[in-house]
């Protein structure tokens, strides 16, 4: 005589509604490999940068694009920027704001933040140091006095002059006395490390670049000294001394 209690187990149907389960399930995960995948980082850097200065104190602005094609989150914590001229490290500059959005040029601090699996972040990054404590005490100085010399000039003359007004000699000489301690963006050949350091040793990332600064690019680049005389670029802002564009080629591409 033939049971008729059949063990749940033993019924063809419950094992097929089971199945359709663990394979809906399994759909909405991501494949096995990349669970155990570590976190990994590639770099691109856009072909075209720019370079400028703040008083002689080296700037670039470069847009990065960083993808994490790995199965873990990385935590970077900075990006660097190390230039070599004839050999010899010249700056290593740190990533240290970023254009959030381009249509507003919004600028947002660049600190740690996080790339989880399949994640890219794409802005364009501002290069430089801060000046030590002697220089930016120093730098804050030239800023004011330059500015009180020539609004007090201003103020002699009771009307809006024709003629652009020169803070004093002194001041003049201190400042190109500044500005040529600073400046780096001599003529030549330069190396570019991109450098993205992460939490993990292992999810760090380098690249290497070269760009050419012509004789003409860096005497462009001299000429905003000349300026400062009249407060621009010093206590407000050049609406012409915008920076040198150079074209970046990256080594073994």
């Amino acid at each position: 005589m033939v049971n008729p209690e059949i063990e749940f187990y033993a019924d063809p149907n419950v094992w097929s509604v089971v199945i359709a389960i663990l394979a809906l399930a399994l759909s909405q995960l991501p494949p096995l490999h990349k669970l155990f995948r570590k976190g990994k980082l590639e770099l691109d850097v856009y072909e075209k940068g720019s370079v400028t200065h703040m008083l002689g104190n080296p700037n670039m602005q470069l847009h990065l694009i960083l993808n994490n094609v790995g199965g873990k989150t990385v935590t970077i914590k900075s990006i660097r920027a190390t230039l070599e001229l004839d050999g010899q490290v010249i700056s290593d500059i740190k990533g240290q704001n970023y254009i959030k959005n381009a249509d507003n040029n919004g600028q947002v601090i660049l600190t740690k933040f996080k790339l989880k699996s399949g994640e890219e972040w794409a802005h364009t990054a501002n290069f430089f140091n801060n000046f030590s404590k002697t220089d930016e005490k120093q730098c804050k100085s030239i800023i004011k006095r330059v500015r009180d010399s020539i609004l007090e000039q201003y103020k002699l003359k009771n009307e809006t002059p024709k003629e652009l007004i020169e803070t004093t000699p002194e001041l003049i000489e201190e400042m190109n006395k500044f500005f040529a301690k600073n400046f780096k963006w001599e003529t030549g050949e330069y190396k570019l490390v991109i450098s993205v350091e992460s939490e993990r040793q292992e999810q760090n990332i380098a690249k290497e670049f070269r760009f050419t600064l012509f004789e003409s690019d860096s005497d462009e680049l001299k000429e905003y000294a000349t300026k400062y005389r009249y407060g621009e670029g010093i206590y407000y802002s050049s609406k012409n001394d915008l920076g040198v564009l150079v074209r970046l080629s990256e080594k073994n591409s």
